[in-house]
């Protein structure tokens, strides 16, 4: 029996990784602070903040603190279950190079 996810739920996880997303923009926005940034490209992941708390708080029944919470909370749960996906992608990328090369491994610089 396959477990389908409903549609609200699966926009609060988009909208939580997308808050995550943006609030990672936005602190490196401000780590990488000087006269030469651009304050207008700040606009758009505080935007994304914008649209992604509307929506929480419009898909869930609880406050709004709490559901936004949550959704961030839900997409991290999500992205740490793929890791073990990526993880496979990668072993077998890093295989495939390894094996497909002709190269010697003699730390030479011809």
């Amino acid at each position: 029996m396959a477990m389908a996810i409903e549609f609200s739920e699966l926009m609060l996880l988009v909208s939580g990784g997308v808050a995550l997303s943006a609030s990672f923009f936005i602190i490196h926005f401000a780590c990488t602070l000087n006269r030469f940034n651009r304050s207008l490209a700040l606009l758009s992941p505080v935007m994304l903040l914008g649209a992604c708390f509307y929506t929480t708080m419009m898909l869930s029944e609880i406050d709004t603190a709490s559901s936004f919470r949550d959704s961030i909370a839900s997409s991290i749960v999500a992205l740490v279950s793929l890791f073990p996906i990526f993880a496979a992608m990668m072993t077998i990328a890093l295989f495939r190079i390894t094996l497909l090369t002709n190269r010697p491994l003699a730390a030479s610089s011809q």
